[in-house]
C-alpha cells in the first residue's frame, strides 16, 4: 500500500495527455463506484416491496457493501504493488457491473446481498487504484490537487446516484434503472482494458524488504493509539453522508416534507454538493493555518448541531431541508482531512497502511449505522409502515436519527483527545520559504 504514496517506490510521471486519460479513466469508476454506492437510497420502498424485507434487514443486507469494502482496503494497497493497477481495476469495475445486473434480476435478500457484496469488493479497488495511477504517472507536486479532484467526482457520482436516479426510476423503473446502470459498467471496463497500461514506463520495481516490512507495518499502524481516534473522528464525521446519503434520508424527507421521491432525492443530493465544496476549501484552510485538530474538533461540534436540527422539525418546506442538507455537508466535509492526520501520525514509509486502515474504520463503521438505523426504524415503529408506500412514521425516523449528534459528539471528544498532527512552527516555516520562492 505504501507504494503509492512513497516517491522511493514510485517515480514523478510525466504528467501529460497520456497520464490524464490514464487517470480519468480510473477516476471515472471511482464515480461510478459512488452511484452504486448510493444508489439504493432512492430504492429504499421498491427493495422492501421486491424482496419481501424490513427495513432492518434491508439495512444490514445493503451494509453488506461496507462490510467487504472495508477489509479489502488492507488488501488493495498490497496487490497493486505486486500486480498492475490495469490487471485489478479490470475485474473489480466487472464486479461492480454484475452487482447491479444481480439486483436488477433478482427476487431474493439472499440475492441482493450477493450482488452487494460484489459492489462492495470492486468498489474497494477504486479510490486507491485512481490515487496509485494518478502517484505513477503524474509529478508528486500534482497528487493533492488530483486527490481533490478524485474526492470531487465521488461526489458527482452521488449527486447522480441520487437526484439522477430517482428521476431514471419514476420513468422507467428501478430494475431497467439498475440494468443500464450495468451496462455503463461493462462501458467503463472497456476503457479501463484500452485506456489503461499495464504498467507506467518509469515504474519500479519493488524491492522484497520492501514487501517484507507490509505485516510490520500494519502492526505499527494498528497499535498507534493516535489511529484509532482519528478513524473514530473520521467515521462519526462521515456517517451523516452513509446514513442519509446513501439510504434512508429520502424516505425521511419524502415524510417530513410530504413531497415526491425525486425533489426529496435532490434534496439529500445537497448533502454531497456540500462535500463538493467543503472539502477542497478545508483542505486549503487546514494548510493554510496549520491546524488539523482544531478543525476535526469544530467541524464535529458543527456537525452536532446540524444533525440534531434534524430531531426538532416535525413539519419543513423542501427548501429549508435543501438548506439543512447542504450545511450539513458543508460542517461534516473536514472528514477529507482525517486521512491526512492517519498519515502525520504514522511512520512515513506506511503511509498507504494508514490510509487503508482509517477508511476500513470509516466504511465499517458506515455499515454498522446503516443496519442500526433502520433496526431503530422497524423498532420504533412496530413494523408498522405509515402507508402502502412503505413510509414509516416520521416520529420514527427523528427517534434513529438520534445516533447522529451522537455519533458526531462521539468523533468530537475523539477529536478533542487527538495529539496535533502538523508541527506548525515547520510548517509556517516552510509556507514562508515558498511563498519567497
Amino acid at each position: 500500500m505504501a507504494g503509492f504514496v512513497d516517491a522511493g517506490n514510485v517515480r514523478e510521471g510525466p504528467g501529460g495527455v497520456r497520464a490524464w486519460m490514464i487517470w480519468g479513466t480510473a477516476a471515472l469508476f471511482y464515480l461510478y463506484e459512488f452511484f452504486v454506492r448510493v444508489a439504493p437510497s432512492v430504492m429504499e420502498n421498491d427493495l422492501q416491496s421486491s424482496f419481501q424485507l424490513s427495513a432492518g434487514a434491508l439495512g444490514g443486507i445493503l451494509g453488506v457493501y461496507y462490510y467487504i469494502y472495508a477489509p479489502m482496503q488492507l488488501v488493495v494497497g498490497p496487490a497493486l504493488d505486486r500486480f498492475s493497477a490495469k490487471a485489478l481495476l479490470a475485474p473489480a469495475c466487472l464486479l461492480c457491473a454484475l452487482g447491479c445486473i444481480f439486483v436488477m434480476s433478482g427476487h431474493s435478500g439472499p440475492m441482493l446481498g450477493l450482488a452487494r457484496l460484489c459492489q462492495g469488493f470492486g468498489s474497494s479497488f477504486a479510490f486507491v487504484g485512481t490515487m496509485y495511477l494518478a502517484a505513477e504517472w503524474f509529478p508528486r507536486n500534482k497528487l493533492t490537487l488530483l486527490s481533490g479532484l478524485t474526492t470531487s467526482l465521488g461526489m458527482m457520482g452521488a449527486i447522480v446516484g441520487n437526484a439522477g436516479i430517482a428521476k431514471a426510476v419514476s420513468d422507467y423503473g428501478w430494475r431497467i434503472t439498475m440494468k443500464d446502470a450495468g451496462f455503463f459498467g461493462l462501458f467503463i471496463l472497456l476503457l479501463i482494458i484500452f485506456v489503461i497500461p499495464h504498467r507506467a514506463p518509469h515504474r519500479v520495481a519493488k524491492s522484497h524488504a520492501k514487501k517484507a516490512n507490509l505485516l510490520h507495518g500494519l502492526k505499527t499502524v494498528l497499535f498507534n493509539p493516535q489511529t484509532w481516534l482519528t478513524g473514530i473522528v473520521t467515521a462519526a464525521l462521515y456517517m451523516p453522508l452513509s446514513v442519509i446519503g446513501a439510504l434512508w434520508g429520502v424516505q425521511y424527507i419524502m415524510a417530513l416534507t410530504g413531497e415526491t421521491k425525486v425533489e426529496a432525492s435532490g434534496a439529500v443530493s445537497m448533502l454531497y454538493v456540500g462535500w463538493l465544496i467543503g472539502g477542497p476549501f478545508v483542505g486549503w484552510l487546514s494548510e493554510r493555518i496549520g491546524h488539523r485538530r482544531l478543525l476535526l474538533t469544530a467541524s464535529s461540534a458543527l456537525t452536532v448541531v446540524g444533525t440534531a436540527l434534524l430531531l426538532v422539525f416535525s413539519s419543513i418546506s423542501l427548501w429549508s431541508v435543501y438548506a439543512l442538507m447542504l450545511l450539513i455537508g458543508l460542517v461534516s466535509s473536514p472528514q477529507v482531512i482525517g486521512f491526512v492526520v492517519a498519515v502525520e501520525h504514522n511512520p512515513r514509509e506506511y503511509s498507504g497502511t494508514s490510509i487503508a486502515v482509517t477508511n476500513m474504520m470509516v466504511m465499517l463503521l458506515a455499515g454498522l449505522g446503516m443496519a442500526i438505523f433502520g433496526e431503530v426504524l422497524d423498532w420504533t415503529s412496530g413494523n408498522a409502515a405509515l402507508n402502502d408506500d412503505g413510509h414509516y412514521p416520521i416520529n420514527a425516523y427523528r427517534k434513529a436519527m438520534v445516533m447522529l449528534p451522537i455519533f458526531a459528539a462521539i468523533g468530537g471528544l475523539a477529536a478533542w483527545v487527538l495529539s496535533e498532527s502538523i508541527d506548525r512552527k515547520a510548517h509556517m516555516e516552510a509556507r514562508e520559504q515558498d511563498l519567497a520562492k
